[in-house]
């Protein structure tokens, strides 16, 4: 936890002092984690089974997920 809450502090300071210039260049650095949660969803949806689905509500946020259970049998 503390070093989330010094990057949050990072990327504020980061916003805070970006230029127009700047600003218009995306600067991405894809972390360990997030390579790593790629792989996850991917085996997620794939290990799921069939009354289980997985919906994104944004696609680039992927620690952002409904899961949707729905039963095969009604009683």
């Amino acid at each position: 936890m503390l070093t989330l809450a010094s990057k949050l502090k990072r990327d504020d300071g980061l916003k805070g002092s970006q230029t127009a210039a700047t600003a218009s260049i995306p600067t991405w650095r894809v972390s360990v984690r997030e390579k790593l949660l790629v792989t996850e969803v991917a085996e997620l949806e794939a290990n799921s089974p069939c009354t289980c689905k997985v919906h994104f509500s944004d696609p680039n946020k992927l620690h952002c997920f409904q899961l949707i259970v729905t039963p095969d049998e009604v009683y």
